[in-house]
């Protein structure tokens, strides 16, 4: 999906001739620009065509689909519009004038909206490219505390900005714009929540085929040259059998395999290949150590690069697409989430919470204490906790830590296994941050549309997994996979391929991290660094993926320390 610009002026046409200049800034860049209003340009960077809307007084940039298949007049709110279209956009409402009134950023967050402002304009942007930095020249700087925040809790990245000066609008939100900027979460997970009890298991089974084949039927349209995942896990296969079922042309089902037995998977993904006559586009995860160059390009965008936290395997896949002339990628990202991977105690409690001591009785009771290995008493009567982050022993003690996400703070009532799920839908929208695979295909994620998110919502936990993760999505699509995937028990694992990566780059990732702007900053405790980096901790205590995520911190801290000092010496 191509990136967006868009410059408003907050007073009318006195400021025209700044916003001509926007534009001619950016149609040096080789993007194109476009008035809404007489007050109004937008701007969209070069990849494919641009889809624009208008809907009312909303103008929608990005992918839009009605919802149910039909339109029901204009929409006059927010709320209205996100109830009669899902995509991946960011919608700008008009005022009669033509001025910019309210920026509306689409659930799945699929599309990014951060929001700049001058004494005289608004600018909204996917991204903060540098012609767009120097045609506006706002006031920036880095946020440490929100950095700090980032670190303890990695799903934030999505939602907070780490400059000051900066605002991020969170998936699902409207942020109104006629005095000053006011945020209001008009979508809200928690309004879905269990509100499908009374489906049947047969209904429920129906309606989530329903949600996703409209999902990937509607987001492999004007795709180009397609390509699909195909993995070997349950949520790809997914995804995968109902892209076949549209028979839209595929050039590539993509599968990623590393040495270990442990991450490989083709034994799963080659019987569902040959079943839908297709041929696995193989890929091997080299066994090979990072560099100084694969952490400085980890975070060359507005979020940092939780996203391209694979450098080495995300180039050489990224090089692959580029060869075969993959336009799109369907993925089956997000399932583990929407479809409920984490069975276990949370599931009971939910089912508490709903029916109270009925729950007694229920099979999801012994199922949980099979699967977690307890004793049936022990799971009604005890609520063990759920390990702490290790990422806190990379911070200082007293690291502050952000406030809720708004998910979550409407989501007080909800149960333990629900706020589970809204915590890794919010994390979903990362799978659409920059990385070197994006840089060359646009890559598109079904399972964390809006239809499907609010489907697997409104589905109760205990419906959602029937003993097992994912139970109810095994049922609904058994008769597409094999039976390999469907029952499968066991789960790709590159855990130790990631940390034998770890292990083999330490060299470069101690002077990354012990001798780099965290550390500076006092944003990680360098002793606490320094014992985790090495050999004999990450045999004992694991943590590879904290020391990417900080590494990927770090890129970003560097990166903008760099940009921000080139902005300021570049000023008139």
């Amino acid at each position: 999906m191509p990136p967006f610009a868009l410059i408003a002026s907050k007073v009318g046409l006195e400021t025209a001739d700044r916003i001509d200049r926007f534009g001619a800034a950016a149609v040096a860049q080789g993007w194109r620009a476009m008035p809404l209003s007489r007050s109004v340009v937008l701007a969209v960077g070069p990849g494919a065509a641009l889809n624009l809307q208008s809907l009312g007084a909303w103008r929608l940039v990005g992918d839009v689909f009605p919802r149910r298949g039909e339109m029901t007049g204009e929409p006059k709110s927010a709320a209205d519009l996100i109830s009669q279209v899902w995509g991946r956009y960011v919608a700008f409402q008009l005022r009669e004038d033509g001025r910019l009134a309210a920026v509306l950023r689409d659930p799945s967050g699929a599309l990014d909206a951060l929001l700049l402002h001058t004494a005289d304009h608004w600018i909204v942007a996917s991204d903060l490219p540098d012609w767009l930095l120097a045609a506006v020249r706002p006031a920036l700087q880095i946020d440490n505390v929100q950095v700090a925040g980032v670190l303890q809790d990695p799903t934030r990245a999505w939602d907070v900005s780490l400059l000051n000066g900066v605002n991020s609008v969170t998936p699902g939100a409207c942020l109104n714009l006629e005095d000053r900027p006011v945020a209001h979460q008009v979508w809200r997970p928690s309004a879905f929540v269990d509100t499908a009890s009374g489906l049947t298991l047969d209904a429920a089974g129906e309606w989530l085929r329903e949600v996703v084949d409209e999902a990937v039927s509607n987001l492999s349209e004007r795709a180009g040259v397609l390509a699909t995942e195909l993995s070997g896990g349950l949520d790809s296969g997914i995804v995968a059998t109902s892209l076949a079922r549209l028979d839209s042309p595929v050039r590539a089902w993509l599968h990623s395999y590393g040495s270990a037995p442990e991450s490989d998977e083709r034994s799963f993904a080659l019987p569902l290949a040959q079943r839908l006559g297709a041929t696995l586009d193989l890929l091997k995860r080299p066994d090979t150590v990072l560099s100084q160059q694969d952490l400085q390009g980890l975070s060359l965008a507005f979020r940092p690069g939780f996203n391209a936290m694979d450098p080495v395997n995300d180039g050489i896949a990224a090089a692959r697409l580029k060869a075969l002339g993959i336009e799109t990628v369907l993925t089956g990202k997000g399932g583990d989430a929407v479809f409920f991977q984490a069975f276990g105690e949370e599931v009971f409690a939910d089912l508490w919470k709903r029916q109270g001591v009925r729950a007694l009785v229920s099979s999801t009771l012994p199922a949980v204490a099979r699967w977690e290995g307890r004793s049936i008493f022990s799971v009604v009567a005890g609520r063990k906790a759920r390990p702490s982050d290790p990422q806190a022993g990379f911070l200082p003690p007293d690291a502050p830590a952000l406030a809720p996400h708004p998910w979550l703070e409407t989501a007080q009532g909800v149960g333990p296994a629900k706020r589970l799920q809204i915590v890794g839908m919010l994390d979903g929208a990362g799978f659409s941050a920059a990385s070197r695979q994006t840089q060359v295909a646009d890559i598109r994620h079904p399972l964390l549309s809006q239809p499907v998110m609010e489907a697997c919502l409104a589905i109760p936990a205990d419906q959602l997994t029937l003993g097992r993760d994912r139970g109810l999505a095994r049922l609904a699509f058994a008769a597409r996979l094999t039976p390999q995937i469907a029952t499968r028990r066991s789960k790709g694992d590159l855990t130790a391929y990631y940390g034998r990566l770890i292990a083999r780059s330490l060299d470069v990732l101690r002077p990354w991290l012990l001798d780099g702007e965290l550390a500076a900053r006092g944003l990680i405790d360098r002793g606490r660094a320094d014992r985790a980096l090495s050999a004999e901790q990450l045999i004992w205590r694991g943590g590879y993926r904290d020391i990417m995520v900080a590494a990927a911190m770090e890129s970003w801290l560097r990166t903008w320390r760099s940009r921000l000092e080139a902005l300021e010496q570049a000023s008139p």
